[in-house]
């Protein structure tokens, strides 16, 4: 039988069934990966995903169960699985099936180009810009990691309400990692860029930004313990507030996860800070037309001038909390129950460089690289402590590298004590959302080195 076979014979049997209401969650994915090494295939990886998750309203209590088999067998076990899960629950969270939403955005996220693209002219462009890298520096010993990956999705949402809308998307990306010395103790470099297109993603500029970052911080130092007026690198800005994102979710919010809670109107930042979810921003890695629940999606603010506006929700925790929701629902895969998630959350840029910041700053420290996000950042009181590396900051320029030291402080501080916001927005590597900053003069932050 075709699909719609499927979802007619599936939709009837759980009414006879007696599941009230019904949702089937179609996900597939195409996606390419290789890996070089010295001119030679690493790792190479050609793979093909796709399933559905079903779900309904039985006594009621939302059951799930998914399949990647489209068959009269699947159909009963769905049918079966979503009532034996519906009847363990000891809870029932509100969860119901969305009519749809009156009118959905167009948002362009696919490229003809990338699933046409041979693996041979990406296994050509990855050796290549091993070549790159090698070829940039003669202090480059040897290139860590270098390949290209690409992927093709796509989604489709149907309902026994009526709903039945689908969206597709393909991303390309470019990553390498060299190693470099002078002599000294040797350094790491990283570049990655992804993008919707693959015309977008510049192997040459990926290798040269590659290289650069891991010559720059040769010879690196550790500096004496205190306090350091600091600039967070647009990387790790957008990295920080990665980290802590989940202060934002309604989800964390109905368990008791969220400072924020209870605040919306509240000021909890610098003026100068506003956070925007922007799901149809053009050309974002998160840009979408709809959520996990097929509402439409829209741009908000989250953070407005210092101001605390709202939480992302999906119509769950809007209902929970009293709220309406952002169209901020989210599956991790397709048999993944629907939660909460950014889409293109970023700190809206200001209106100076990055170079107009560090004149701004004078003397202090430049943070280029977090570690230990996991372990060193309690992502609900926002304190965290990590090992960090970067540069000194003398009469308003970049100067020497520092190695070796830890900064600690809390986040919803560093969001009050934001003194300057640049114009260099980044976006970070792709998840369940995508997340970004420009740089950010912080005030003063707590270093511990030598």
């Amino acid at each position: 039988m075709n699909r719609q076979q499927f979802i007619d014979r599936l939709f009837a049997g759980a009414k006879q069934a007696g599941i009230e209401e019904c949702e089937a969650y179609f996900a597939g994915s195409e996606s390419f990966d290789v890996d070089v090494l010295d001119g030679a295939i690493k790792e190479y990886t050609v793979s093909e995903r796709s399933g559905m998750c079903f779900r309904g309203v039985y006594k009621g209590k939302m059951g799930y169960a998914s399949t990647e088999i489209e068959d009269e067998e699947a159909i009963d076990m769905l049918i079966e699985g979503v009532k034996n899960n519906a009847s363990l629950l000891q809870t029932n969270d509100g969860e119901s099936i969305f009519e749809g939403s009156e009118n959905y955005p167009e948002v362009d996220t696919f490229d003809d180009a990338v699933p046409s693209i041979p693996a041979s002219e990406k296994i050509a462009a990855s050796i290549k810009m091993e070549q790159l890298v090698k070829a940039k520096d003669k202090r480059v010993l040897r290139v860590e990691g270098c390949g290209i990956s690409s992927s093709v999705s796509n989604v489709r949402i149907v309902n026994s309400k009526g709903l039945d809308i689908s969206g597709k998307s393909t991303l390309y990306a470019a990553a390498v990692a060299p190693i470099v010395s002078d002599g000294g103790n040797p350094n790491f470099g990283f570049e990655l860029k992804y993008s919707h297109k693959a015309c977008d993603v510049d192997i040459e500029q990926v290798a040269d930004k590659s290289v650069d970052r891991a010559l720059e911080g040769l010879g690196a130092v550790s500096i004496p313990s205190g306090k350091y007026k600091c600039v967070l690198r647009n990387d790790m800005a957008g990295a920080l507030l990665a980290t802590f994102a989940g202060v934002f979710s309604g989800e964390s919010a109905r368990k008791g996860m969220s400072l924020l809670k209870g605040r919306e109107g509240e000021i909890i930042a610098s003026e100068k800070l506003t956070i925007i979810d922007e799901p149809l921003l053009k050309d974002g890695l998160a840009s979408s037309s709809f959520d996990a629940e097929g509402v439409a999606r829209f741009t908000k603010d989250i953070v407005k001038d210092g101001r605390f506006m709202t939480l992302l929700h999906n119509r769950v925790t809007a209902a929970e909390l009293k709220k309406t929701t952002t169209a901020n629902a989210a599956k991790m895969g397709y048999a993944g129950k629907v939660t909460v998630a950014p889409t293109n959350m970023y700190v809206k840029p200001g209106d100076i460089s990055f170079d107009e910041m560090l004149s701004e700053v004078g003397e202090g420290i430049l943070i280029t690289s977090l570690m230990g996000m996991h372990s060193g950042a309690n992502p609900i009181s926002g304190d965290f402590s990590l090992g960090a590396k970067g540069f000194m900051i003398k009469d308003g320029k970049k100067a020497f590298p520092v190695e070796q030291i830890t900064v600690a402080g809390n986040f919803f501080e560093i969001l009050k004590n934001i003194r300057a916001v640049a114009s260099d927005l980044e976006f970070g590597r792709p998840g369940l959302g995508s997340i970004g900053s420009p740089a950010l003069y912080v005030g003063e932050i707590s270093v511990a080195g030598k």
